[in-house]
């Protein structure tokens, strides 16, 4: 196995940042994304994971970005009523 120089680690981040990029600007597809996400060895994928991280922590997301982040993930757009759904944690008990 051979170690990765600090040229291949430079290549890496800057491919990573601008397929981010161009997730966010909408020149690439989410699904495009995943599927280079899903192509990389696992390694690697927690390295972007990592980078994508530090964006948003500079991005300093607001409450109200959040607020629009489910429809624009999910793809319903923002009329949806409920853009997505909480996960339960076990079965629903009825009210009385």
């Amino acid at each position: 196995m051979t170690e990765r120089t600090s040229d291949d680690s430079h290549t890496y981040r800057r491919e990573t940042e601008r397929i981010v990029n161009e997730i966010a600007q909408g020149l690439r597809t989410l699904d495009a994304g995943v599927g280079w996400f899903s192509d990389l060895a696992p390694s690697r994928r927690q390295a972007v994971l990592q980078e994508v991280a530090g964006y948003a922590m500079q991005a300093h997301i607001t409450a109200a970005d959040q607020r629009g982040l489910p429809a624009r993930i999910s793809g319903t757009g923002a009329t949806a009523r409920r853009p997505c759904v909480r996960p339960s944690r076990g079965p629903r008990r009825s009210r009385r």
